[in-house]
C-alpha cells in the first residue's frame, strides 16, 4: 500500500467515522424528545439518561449545525437515509443533492422522483409538502414561518391562526434562486422562473417571474416526464 492509498483510506475512515457520531448524536436528540412526549416506560426511563447530553449538544446554535453537516455527507442514499431517521417522508427516487439544509425534517414531505437543488434551503418548521417529480434547482429558498413585522413585538404569526404551511404540486419547477415565503399553494406544473419570489398562490401550469411573481405565460397541459432518481454528472 503506497502512502496516497494510505492517506485516502485514512480519510475515507474518519469521514464515515464522523457521520456515525453524527447519526448517533441525531439519535439521541430524535429519543429524548420523544421521551418528552411519553410519560411512563422503559424507554422513557432509559431516554431520561441521556437528557443532559441532549441539553449541552444540543441548546443553542448546535442543533443546526447538526442539521446542515447532513447536508454534507458524500452520498445521497446517506443523505436520505438519516433525514428518514429524523421523520421525514421522502418518496422513491429522490434526490437530495450536496448542501441542501432541510430545517426540521420531521414536518417534511417529498413525493417520488423529485430533486432538490445544491444549497436549497428547505424550512419545514410549519409544514412543508412537495409532490412529485418536483424541480428545485440550486439556491431555492422555501419558508414557513417569518416574522410578523406589524407586530410591537417582532413575534412570528400563529399558525393555528394563520396559514403558514408550504405546499407544492407535481411536476412544478422552481428555477434558481427561487424564494416562497409562507402560506403559498403552487399548483401541480407551475414554473417559477428563476429569482423570483413568490408571496401568492400559483396556479396550476401558470409560469410566474419577477419580485412580486406574477404570471406570465402558461405551460402546457398534460406533462408525463417523471425523474429516475440519478444525479446529473458535473465533470
Amino acid at each position: 500500500m503506497n502512502h496516497v492509498t494510505l492517506i485516502l483510506s485514512i480519510a475515507l475512515i474518519l469521514l464515515y467515522l464522523r457521520t456515525i457520531l453524527l447519526v448517533l448524536s441525531l439519535l439521541i436528540l430524535s429519543c429524548t424528545r420523544w421521551a418528552n412526549e411519553k410519560k411512563r416506560n422503559l424507554k422513557w426511563i432509559l431516554c431520561k439518561t441521556v437528557q443532559y447530553f441532549d441539553y449541552k449538544l444540543f441548546t443553542g446554535g448546535y442543533l443546526r449545525w447538526y442539521l446542515f453537516q447532513i447536508s454534507t455527507l458524500p452520498s445521497n442514499r446517506m443523505r436520505k437515509f438519516v433525514y428518514k431517521c429524523l421523520g421525514a417522508d421522502i418518496g422513491d427516487k429522490a434526490v437530495i443533492h450536496f448542501r441542501a439544509e432541510l430545517r426540521s425534517p420531521c414536518n417534511l414531505t417529498i413525493g417520488k422522483g423529485s430533486i432538490i437543488g445544491d444549497n436549497a434551503i428547505l424550512d419545514a418548521r410549519c409544514g412543508l409538502t412537495m409532490g412529485n417529480n418536483v424541480n428545485l434547482s440550486s439556491n431555492v429558498s422555501i419558508y414557513t414561518l417569518q416574522h410578523d413585522h406589524r407586530d410591537p413585538y417582532f413575534r412570528c404569526p400563529d399558525p393555528k391562526v394563520k396559514k403558514m404551511s408550504v405546499e407544492i404540486g407535481d411536476r412544478a419547477w422552481l428555477g434558481s434562486n427561487v424564494v416562497v415565503l409562507p402560506g403559498v399553494t403552487i399548483g401541480e406544473g407551475a414554473v417559477c422562473c428563476a429569482g423570483c419570489v413568490v408571496t401568492k398562490n400559483v396556479e396550476p401550469y401558470a409560469v410566474v417571474a419577477g419580485i412580486p411573481a406574477k404570471k406570465v405565460g402558461e405551460r402546457p397541459q398534460g406533462l408525463k416526464y417523471c425523474f429516475t432518481g440519478k444525479s446529473c454528472s458535473f465533470y
